[in-house]
């Protein structure tokens, strides 16, 4: 009978239970530490749009700073159906206490005969 009750020693070793508890413990915390850095991700995302909605807000009621980023430029578009340019002056546009800059192209109104001349030198 000894011998038999030997064999049938059946169960789980303290060894199995605290290997297991072990790894329990590690797949929690990378579950927790993945949770951490995904909603630290949402927030800056969050804070990435309200900054923007403000800059966009700001730009369309003009209380930005306007610079020039760059001197007199012409655009060029062409395509199929034909081409045609258009005067500008690439504009930087950014406003003190937000993060961002908005880039824009601006024209200048110009009159009937200045824009028969710059036709005339497209030509050329």
């Amino acid at each position: 009978m000894k011998a038999e009750a030997r064999e049938d020693n059946r169960g789980t070793s303290m060894i199995t239970v605290i290997i297991s508890f072990a790894l329990l413990m590690i797949f929690v915390t990378a579950f927790f530490k993945v949770q951490k850095v995904s909603q630290n991700m949402m927030m800056d995302a969050r804070d990435m749009q309200i900054n923007n909605r403000k800059l966009v807000e700001s730009f369309y009621l003009s209380q930005m700073q306007d610079s020039a980023a760059s001197g007199d430029g012409k655009l060029v578009f062409s395509g199929k159906e034909g081409s045609f340019y258009i005067d500008a002056v690439l504009y930087r546009a950014q406003k003190d206490g937000l993060s961002g800059v908005i880039y824009y192209y601006g024209t200048e109104e110009k009159t009937a005969e200045e824009g028969a001349e710059a036709g005339e030198e497209a030509e050329e």
